[in-house]
C-alpha cells in the first residue's frame, strides 16, 4: 500500500481555511498504526463535532464525522474542505 500522506500544498490549503473559519477551533495531525495520515478537526457550533480527514487509496479524499454519522468523499482536497465547511454552516 502506498503511503497516503498530505502534501505541503494540501497542508497550506487546510491551514488557510482553518484561519478563515472561526468555528474551526483546533486541529491535530496524526498518523495511525497503519501509516495513514489524518487531520483531526474540532468544529464548534450548535453541537461540537470532530471531523477526521484522510487521503483515499488510489485518489481522492475522505472526511468522517467522529461524533455522529457523516461521511464525505471528494476527488480534490479543496472540494472536501468546501463540503466540511458547508456542513459546519448547516448547524
Amino acid at each position: 500500500m502506498a503511503k497516503l500522506v498530505f502534501t505541503d500544498a494540501e497542508l497550506a490549503l487546510f491551514q488557510a481555511r482553518f484561519e478563515q473559519n472561526k468555528n474551526w477551533t483546533q486541529w491535530v495531525r496524526v498518523t495511525n498504526r497503519d501509516g495513514l495520515d489524518i487531520l483531526s478537526l474540532d468544529i464548534e457550533g450548535r453541537d461540537k463535532k470532530t471531523v477526521r480527514m484522510t487521503k483515499k487509496d488510489g485518489q481522492g479524499y475522505l472526511a468522517k464525522c467522529v461524533d455522529e454519522w457523516g461521511l464525505a468523499v471528494a476527488v480534490d482536497f479543496e472540494s472536501l474542505l468546501d463540503t466540511v465547511d458547508e456542513g459546519t454552516r448547516a448547524n
